[in-house]
């Protein structure tokens, strides 16, 4: 390789993180990507006013938020903090431990398990997939890089919390998680936001689940007004691996989201779980997929969503089953409903399908009101409207709320959700 040409912004990440020289000459030729990829046009988000403002990287010392440090003082599994693009602490249980699961920093895994490293980082979700992908390649600093052993099966979660404090900085948060044959890990990720300028944030999870493992993969995302944020997180499936999502999203700001499975390894499975509270101006566009590549691989999607205010939220739910993906099957089921005129929503299937042998394939989707029919029920069981249409919309939304894998991820959605229900 050349010697590095890397603009101010990746040479002031590269600087302060000390990293190795083949880490720099990355983030420079995915920066020199990122400037000269167009802007996007999504469907049904309009992308040509925002200000790709990305900031300048410096060590944060900004307070961690209270309603933040609560919660990570509540977790009693195995966690790491990062604030701002940096990691504050990493904490790992007994547990993990005993293990022999690896919970470090993902520059440091690059040294420290360089064969594992570089064998998927970056494949799964590349730079040249979009411009802020590249992004992300470019400026990524905090986030983690989490090994389970061939066997080990953890019963407690591994969680990342992110917590923003609405500076405008050029950092993005991205985390690698290999899981070995037979092994079981439990992931999730939490963010808290806080409103700021308009800058740019790019976030990225890449998951490796090997074969005959399986992965649980829960996030509670709350990105705030100011900013946009895109995220995109996807797992490549091994052969009869499974992965599965929960995802709450209970965002007031602007977000474009990507879930997604990529079923390479035969007999592999995934189904995906999606929660989403649009309120106040939020303008929030997630998308569930499931690309079936490897043959009798089976896949369901299932979003459930609920806005009010001026809200406006998109769920498309994708599958693809590729030529070859021979007794591939697919459910998707999607719905979303209206508490206020004000608020729109879109729900959007898409089947693409190139393979003629498949077992199943089917979808749902639908949109509209609160019924008044069952408002009217419970009320005259002496039951206030305002607690009837709680009532109602809790039961579109307590599934998702009660697969997330613990008690403090499970009350701090609840919290959430409750709290915009009773404005």
């Amino acid at each position: 390789m050349g010697e590095v040409t890397a603009l101010n912004p990746v040479l002031r990440v590269a600087q302060a993180l000390q990293e190795p020289k083949a880490v720099t000459v990355r983030r420079d030729a995915a920066w020199k990507l990122y400037e000269s990829l167009e802007v996007p046009r999504l469907e049904k988000t309009d992308l040509r006013r925002v200000a790709w403002e990305v900031g300048e990287f410096e060590p944060s010392d900004a307070p961690v938020p209270e309603a933040a440090l609560g919660y990570v003082r509540e977790l009693a599994h195995s966690y790491a903090l990062v604030v701002d693009g940096r990691i504050r602490e990493i904490h790992l249980s007994e547990e993990a431990k005993e293990k022999g699961v690896v919970v470090t920093s993902i520059l440091e895994a690059c040294d420290a398990h360089p064969e594992i490293w570089n064998r998927h980082f970056g494949t799964i979700v590349p730079a040249e997939e979009a411009k802020w992908t590249a992004l992300n390649m470019a400026l990524f600093a905090g986030g983690l890089f989490v090994l389970v052993p061939r066997g080990a099966e953890l019963e407690q979660p591994v969680e990342v919390v992110y917590v923003w404090t609405g500076r405008t900085f050029s950092a993005c948060s991205r985390s690698l998680v290999v899981t070995e044959p037979l092994s079981r890990l439990r992931y999730a990720e939490t963010t808290f936001a806080s409103d700021g300028g308009r800058f740019v944030n790019s976030h990225v999870l890449e998951v490796f689940a090997g074969q005959a493992s399986r992965v649980e993969i829960a996030t509670a995302d709350e990105w705030a007004k100011g900013g946009i944020h895109f995220v995109t997180r996807r797992a490549k499936a091994g052969n009869d691996a499974e992965i599965d999502w929960v995802v709450a999203d209970t965002s007031d700001g602007q977000a474009v989201e990507t879930i997604e499975s990529a079923l390479v390894g035969q007999g592999s499975r995934s189904f995906a779980r999606v929660m989403g509270l649009g309120h106040g101006r939020a303008h929030v566009e997630i998308t569930a997929s499931m690309r079936h590549v490897g043959r009798h691989t089976e896949s369901e999607i299932s979003m459930n969503g609920a806005l009010r205010d001026r809200a406006n939220v998109i769920f498309r739910s994708r599958t693809q089953i590729e030529k070859g993906a021979i007794g591939a099957g697919s459910e998707q089921h999607d719905r979303m409903i209206m508490v206020d005129g004000t608020a729109r929503a879109d729900a959007i299937p898409m089947l693409l399908i190139d393979e003629n042998d498949v077992e199943r394939c089917g979808h749902a989707a639908s949109v509209g009101k609160i019924d008044p029919l069952q408002v009217y029920y419970l009320m005259s069981r002496g039951i206030p409207q305002s607690v009837a249409v709680q009532m109602i919309i809790w039961g579109y939304l307590r599934d998702s709320v009660e697969a997330l894998p613990s008690d403090a991820m499970r009350d701090l959605v609840v919290s959430r959700v409750e709290r915009e229900l009773a404005r």
